[in-house]
């Protein structure tokens, strides 16, 4: 009896021992990342993170830039030493140069919801899915959505227009901007008809739960607590029985869009020009050690709803809330539309015509300069790296700070925090701008495959839309950008709208 009690004793001595040496000892005096400059952690259970994710987004990211450099230590879960990178050399060299040495860290919560397609997929898989996805997204096929992206645009438009003319001058286009893209998705990627802005869509619904719901410590902390303890999603609690019935949805609907197309080009019938079409077409033609499996192509279709739908709807919002802060910047938008499309009730326009329009580009790429939807990227190193002098071991998680590098005085001037679409006719500016120092759909191998896509209905988008309203901010009503799950707008993205007349 005594020796049981003797080995339970030393065992839990052994375990608490442990976990003072992980959390209170190695990361401040043993580290060999403990010398490189960086905040003080805040707590012994998550370090820097409630700071990261409280504060609007990428705030504090900034905020470190300028009182530690380029590169800094900051404390992640379990006090564990983290990296942050806001150095383009170094960016270079992690995402372009050595991008399958630097891998993406587990995510839970993004496995579930879109397994792993091109988003999660490491090292041969990644080659061979990216090698087989590429030719569905050239610039021919790009061109060929125009139309579909036009019609779920002129939806909205006449959505917008019904709450005006029943009286709501103040709207809040979230749920509005959200719908339009993932129908937008619904058809250039799978040719299927969500109708999410006309009628209820499960879906719509899905990633609403997900997206729009409210942020609370408890959500937090089981989307971060699940990467190391897996069990933690099956507690029932309210969010994750919300979490786990939105993946549920999500893996449901992927399976039959897969199950669907497979039945039409069993019969030859598969001639559309979708992605989902696109890529089952390219694969039967490739040998089996190239294929995609079927597991991988539905993985892809729930990477396009997601990523494909939620990262548009946030530039789209971003955008609008920019042009009804600066006034003179959204009448100038407008004045080149009305100039591009005179007769505002036959907006058709094709891809060249859209991307011909000097203004709205400038616009477009302001927006994802300062709105980026991904505000930094995160991978871990597979072995022991050395990095602007200093050593950081293997497995060390690494966060590339986009927004840090997009509102860099060092390469924007001192109006880097500004709106100003201007500053992208300078070429003084332009011609010192690379694939380095502006990264909104990331660089490299890893890059955004769908970012002409993306491009593209944000473009029609935001066309349609100021070419038919005109946006002002609600009095009173103020907006933050929030970091968790996105950098969406919170509360939400109200706006007050005006019909532009003809």
């Amino acid at each position: 009896m005594l020796n049981s009690i003797s080995l339970v004793s030393f065992f839990v001595l052994g375990v608490i021992g442990w976990i003072t040496y992980k959390i209170f000892i190695w990361p401040f005096y043993i580290s060999p990342m403990r010398k490189i400059p960086g905040p003080p952690s805040e707590s012994l259970l998550h370090g820097n993170l409630k700071t990261i994710m409280s504060e609007e987004a990428g705030v504090p990211h900034i905020r470190w830039v300028k009182k530690y450099g380029k590169i800094i230590k900051f404390y992640g879960m379990f006090n564990k030493p983290n990296l942050f990178i806001a150095d383009a050399k170094l960016l270079q060299e992690i995402t372009l140069n050595r991008a399958y040495d630097f891998v993406k860290p587990l995510n839970a919560a993004g496995l579930s919801l879109i397994g792993r397609g091109l988003v999660y997929a490491e090292g041969g898989d990644h080659k061979r899915q990216r090698k087989m996805a590429n030719p569905a997204f050239t610039h021919n096929n790009v061109k060929e959505m125009v139309p579909s992206i036009v019609r779920v645009a002129s939806t909205l438009k006449g959505s917008i227009e019904d709450e005006i003319n029943s009286g709501e001058t103040n709207i809040n286009f979230t749920p509005y901007i959200s719908k339009a893209a993932l129908d937008i998705i619904g058809l250039v990627g799978f040719n299927y008809e969500f109708n999410s802005l006309t009628s209820p869509s499960e879906l719509a619904i899905a990633y609403d739960s997900i997206f729009n719901s409210p942020v609370t410590p408890l959500r937090i902390a089981l989307n971060l607590l699940s990467n190391y303890v897996p069990w933690i999603r099956k507690l029932p609690l309210e969010a994750n029985i919300r979490f786990k019935n939105a993946c549920a949805v999500t893996d449901r609907v992927s399976k039959r869009l897969v199950e669907e197309r497979f039945k039409e080009a069993k019969n030859g019938e598969l001639k559309e020009k979708d992605l989902l079409s696109l890529l089952i077409n390219i694969n039967n033609t490739l040998p089996v050690e190239e294929k995609m499996t079927d597991e991988e192509l539905k993985y892809q279709i729930m990477t396009f709803l997601f990523a494909g739908h939620e990262t548009t709807a946030i530039s789209t919002g971003w955008a609008l809330y920019s042009l009804a802060q600066n006034p003179h910047a959204q009448d100038l938008l407008r004045e080149e539309l009305v100039k591009a499309f005179p007769d505002k009730s036959k907006f058709n326009p094709t891809y060249d015509e859209i991307n011909s329009l000097e203004y709205l580009n400038c616009v477009v790429k302001e927006t994802l300069r300062i709105n980026t939807p991904a505000i930094y990227i995160r991978r871990v190193n597979i072995k022991d790296e050395v990095l602007g002098n200093y050593f950081i071991p293997k497995d060390t998680e690494i966060t590339l700070g986009i927004l840090a590098l997009h509102k860099s005085p060092e390469i924007w001037g001192p109006t880097a925090e500004n709106f100003d679409p201007k500053r992208w006719l300078d070429p003084s500016l332009t011609n010192n701008l690379t694939n380095l120092n502006y990264i909104p759909f990331s660089t490299g191998p890893k890059n955004c495959i769908g970012s002409k896509v993306a491009l593209t209905e944000f473009k029609i988008l935001l066309s349609i839309l100021v070419r038919n309203f005109v946006f002002r901010p609600i009095e009173g009503f103020n907006i933050r950008k929030r970091a968790f799950p996105a950098p969406k707008a919170f509360p939400y993205l109200g706006l007050a709208v005006s019909i532009v007349e003809s």
